[in-house]
């Protein structure tokens, strides 16, 4: 914007602008002590440390208009655009920090611009501008607290997007002391710092990364996401972490429901501090658990999750309740196990092991004979029936 006459003069002359700069402090003054009395938002710019920030910014606002309208005051700095929008920026910045809403910023700008251009338009009436010069000079006025306005904003935006990757950086720090374990002062300072109120209960779901943007429209807005790099099972990177809240309105039975379609694996309900338990039941549940459509209720899967609590010890079990099937073919040593479960879980009933293996009664009593003859009094000893129920689960 061209701020001169048009012929290399300045826009304003020099005793006007003289006029003019003299009442910069009273201008500043009066928009800090009114702007808070009708906005009754912006209080603590009355106290203390706010109040010197907030006049600064203003004071050099108001001198950027001033350098732009009249010139540079003889002995004064020369006019720097840029460095006046950065302190409108800067103060836009500080006005979210101070959880004060773009509303109220721009409600701001328009009582301060009304504020000073009372001031200026006095001043500049009182010296003889004419009317075409007030004209102008308002124009000039407005068009450049617009300017700064569009820079406040900008930088409250800025800020309002750093607030909310930093707030998101915490509670992805919060899930990973979660399942890390940290000490609970460590998770509830997390917790603090990134404005999360924490619930009586959690849930922990794990699931495929490709299921992420599916279950979470249907879980509380707290729910924690994390990497499933994290869990004690071995590291799975196409899977991901929920820690989701349960809560009166959304029990662990309501989730469960609203999660149906979805491939997941849902752990039990736990203090929240003690949320890492259940990522780590529902983790085992996804290695070890027959897969649906929908999710996996570790609830209903108990025993498998016993018997696959610790899979080296479980491994070791199995190869010494079942070695007396080591000398056989792969093949037959594969049906032989088959049928032996299914028999041990009907209890003998051999139609019921037919129809469980889809086979005719007399091959079923075929296969159990010849496992008879390698088990022998094995199959009458309570201990020795246990250990190979648990090494064929």
């Amino acid at each position: 914007m061209n701020y001169d006459g048009g012929e290399g003069e300045p826009f304003v002359s020099a005793d006007i602008a003289h006029a003019l700069y003299a009442q910069r402090g009273a201008a500043a003054a009066d928009i800090i002590e009114i702007v808070p009395q009708q906005l009754p938002v912006f209080a603590d710019l009355l106290v203390g440390e706010l109040s010197d920030l907030a006049t600064a910014a203003i004071k050099t606002m108001l001198a950027g208009f001033l350098l732009a309208a009249c010139g540079p005051r003889p002995g004064g700095p020369t006019f720097d655009q840029a460095a006046v929008e950065k302190a409108a920026f800067e103060l836009g910045r500080f006005e979210a920090q101070s959880g004060r809403s773009i509303d109220a910023l721009n409600a701001a700008f328009r009582l301060g611009a009304r504020i000073a251009w009372r001031h200026w338009s006095s001043t500049a009436q009182t010296h003889g501008m004419d009317t075409s010069g007030m004209a102008r000079f308002a124009e000039l006025n407005f068009d450049y607290i617009d300017n700064l306005a569009a820079a406040s904003v900008s930088g409250h935006a800025d800020e309002l997007a750093a607030a909310g990757q930093q707030r998101q950086r915490r509670r992805e720090q919060l899930a990973e002391q979660l399942l890390l374990g940290a000490a609970s002062d460590e998770v509830l300072t997390t917790a603090r710092l990134a404005g999360w109120q924490a619930p009586e209960a959690m849930i922990a779901i794990v699931l495929p990364r490709n299921e992420i943007r599916n279950a979470i429209p249907l879980l509380d807005h707290r729910t924690l996401h994390a990497g499933a790099d994290l869990l004690p099972e071995p590291p799975q990177p196409d899977l991901a972490v929920l820690l989701a809240p349960a809560t009166i309105e959304m029990p662990r039975g309501v989730l469960l429901r609203r999660l149906a379609g979805i491939q997941a694996a849902v752990g039990p309900e736990q203090p929240w501090l003690e949320v890492r338990h259940s990522a780590t039941l529902a983790a085992r549940a996804w290695a070890c658990c027959p897969r649906g459509n929908g999710p996996i209720d570790t609830e209903k899967s108990l025993a498998a999750l016993v018997i696959h609590a610790d899979p080296q010890t479980r491994a070791r079990q199995r190869t010494a309740a079942l070695t007396v099937f080591d000398h056989l073919r792969p093949d037959t040593r594969a049906r032989y196990e088959e049928t032996l479960r299914a028999w041990l879980l009907h209890q003998g009933r051999r139609e019921d092991v037919a129809r469980h293996l889809v086979l005719h009664p007399q091959t079923v009593r075929y296969r159990m004979d010849r496992i008879r003859e390698l088990l022998g009094e094995d199959l009458n000893d309570p201990g020795r029936v246990l250990d190979l129920i648990i090494a064929l689960a």
